[in-house]
């Protein structure tokens, strides 16, 4: 890449001996932009990059979750209206007929590079050295490698092994008719409108990470907090799902960049977000630790998980920052097993939330009843959001979980995202849609709830 290319990138770090990722908009087809990974190993056979990066589909080839067998594209071959989906790096070469695209080349010196014309949206990612399968594949043994001068936003080292990065939208090139994906909505704020995002360790009895009793969450203060005296702040919890922590929202899904925009264009108020962890609350459960999939360690039951956070959590929360502490502007909100801790909220813990968002959630019956809502007639006055992808693996759950609402008559919003499958530009959706549809507007929800609003320009 020469100099002065360089200087007209859209850079994420600058080039060093040992790796780099530069996004560049080229203002030419297929996306308008590229990106550029150059990565130093000189004892490398082979690097591919995985951990999340995806190969791309579109709507006229692509039924539910049989993407598989039909339109999996490498970003080379990006047409308008192409999309990726949750789809695992395969085992090379175990597929000889397909060739995973993200692979890099190697020069003479030992720098390896690749370059692809991404479109807008989250991706993911680290190096796979000498290893063709991403789940083989161990920090430990050296086989992945996180991007060491992108590193991750993380609590303690360990807790995050993928790094990501953002692709702005080009209307000119990626621009569809059959569908939007324009995600510049999660691209970083002007400066004076961008809030703060930090990981906090907090004191929880019976946890065992990061230490004994003491636990973590991640927490979005908004660009205008402690600027106003005596100021409480709107509070939405926001979790994460299975396998993972709660930096997953900061580091794979740029939260703190949607809250910044959706407060900036005036969707909601200036709001705090504490991103929580559901694992290891408890000095008799396994130790879970991100990306170590040998543990397997289970999903602990969301009413015990509930439990913990209504006696340490909420409390701790409540006690060192400024927030609201009633129900009317609190929100829970979740992704996967994340949604099924909302439900759980909403369920059990109806009076502390007026605000609740399933995300892709994974529940399943039994489901409240008639009797459930004849008991906690609250659950009648909730503002709710169900929301999955058009190719969500959770589809039929979440669809049943709408059933059980509406036979209850508890309204909601629903959102489907039309490119969605069980991955972060889904969730990103969501979120963005959770804030300009439902967060902290009028209740009881009505027919014409959601139908106003303000987009964000296109930048």
């Amino acid at each position: 890449m020469t100099i002065r290319a360089a200087s007209a990138v859209l850079s994420l770090l600058c080039l060093t001996e040992s790796a780099s990722v530069v996004i560049r908009k080229t203002s030419q087809g297929p996306t308008g932009y590229e990106v550029d990974f150059r990565y130093v190993n000189v004892t490398a056979k082979r690097v591919l990059i995985g951990g999340g990066i995806q190969p791309f589909t579109d709507q006229f080839h692509t039924t539910g979750t049989s993407f598989r067998a039909n339109g999996r594209y490498d970003p080379h071959d990006y047409q308008p209206g192409d999309f990726y989906v949750s789809n695992p790096s395969p085992q090379l070469p175990a597929e000889p007929a397909y060739r995973w695209p993200y692979e890099m080349t190697q020069s003479e010196d030992g720098i390896w590079t690749y370059t692809a014309p991404l479109p807008s949206g989250i991706y993911s990612f680290a190096y796979l050295v000498n290893c063709n399968y991403a789940p083989n594949c161990s920090i430990d043994t050296g086989h992945l490698v996180i991007d060491p001068d992108l590193p991750p936003f993380m609590n303690v080292q360990g807790d995050q092994v993928a790094s990501s990065f953002q692709v702005p939208f080009d209307p000119e090139f990626q621009a569809s008719p059959e569908i939007n994906t324009n995600f510049d909505y999660a691209l970083a704020a002007p400066k004076e409108h961008r809030g703060t995002v930090k990981t906090v360790n907090y004191t929880s009895p019976g946890s065992i990470h990061p230490e004994p009793d003491v636990h973590d969450f991640s927490i979005y203060l908004p660009a205008e907090y402690g600027s106003v005296s005596g100021k409480k702040y709107p509070l939405l919890y926001l979790s994460h799902g299975a396998g993972g922590n709660g930096a997953d929202w900061e580091n794979l899904g740029r939260m703190s960049h949607i809250m910044d925009n959706l407060i900036r264009v005036g969707h909601i108020p200036p709001t705090v977000v504490v991103t929580p962890s559901f694992y290891n609350l408890e000095a008799d459960s396994p130790r879970f630790i991100y990306g170590n999939k040998s543990n397997n360690v289970p999903v602990p039951p969301a009413q015990v998980v509930r439990e913990n956070f209504e006696k340490f959590l909420f409390p701790w929360v409540e006690q060192h920052y400024e927030v609201c502490q009633n129900a009317s502007c609190r929100a829970f909100a979740g992704l996967s097993m994340g949604g099924v801790l909302t439900y759980e909220m909403f369920v059990n813990a109806t009076d502390k939330f007026d605000y609740y968002g399933m995300f892709s959630p994974a529940t399943n019956a039994p489901y409240i009843d008639a009797a459930s809502v004849s008991a906690n007639p609250g659950l009648l006055r909730k503002g709710i959001m169900v929301a999955y992808g058009l190719y969500d693996f959770v589809f039929p759950q979440a669809r049943e979980l709408q059933t059980a609402l509406d036979a209850v008559g508890i309204r909601y919003i629903n959102r489907v995202t039309p490119f969605g499958s069980h991955y972060w530009n889904t969730w990103q959706d969501e979120l963005w849609w959770f804030g300009q549809k439902v967060l902290w507007k009028p209740l009881p929800f009505g027919v014409q709830t959601g139908r106003q609003g303000r987009r964000l320009p296109v930048s």
